[in-house]
């Protein structure tokens, strides 16, 4: 799990994901996350961890993994989606624009980072947008 973490944090650029608790829905995520890379898109993402392994003596890992002559076809897809997944807990099992849910939509990562909540969700109260920020 922490490979799958540190692959993930590189990739998307998340330093969260190097440091989730075990007892939190984003451990949660991250086994349903491991578990659907696996069957979705599994032999490419064993061989983006195989990169992962070997780029991570780099001094720059993410330049190592991008720039490796492997990193192309399902390996990329593979890669595209893990971050797809993280940020949006959107997938797709082909090159189409993601289609599939991951089951954590409303957690993804995207909208902390935008400050904002998710696209038809949101915890505040009816008419919380009258007033600005």
């Amino acid at each position: 799990m922490d490979e799958f973490l540190a692959l993930s944090s590189l990739l998307t650029g998340l330093p969260a994901l190097r440091s989730i608790n075990a007892l939190s829905v984003e451990n949660r995520m991250a086994r349903d996350y491991l578990r659907l890379m696996k069957e979705q898109f599994g032999p490419g993402f064993d061989e983006l961890l195989v990169i992962y392994r070997s780029a991570t003596a780099a001094p720059d890992p993410l330049a190592a993994l991008l720039q490796d002559a492997r990193f192309k076809d399902a390996v990329a897809t593979a890669a595209r989606q893990l971050v797809t997944l993280w940020l949006l807990s959107q997938y797709s099992s082909d090159n189409k624009p993601p289609d599939q849910d991951g089951g954590f939509f409303e957690k993804g990562f995207a909208w902390s980072e935008v400050k904002s909540h998710p696209i038809g969700f949101s915890h505040f109260n009816y008419g919380y947008w009258a007033a600005k920020p």
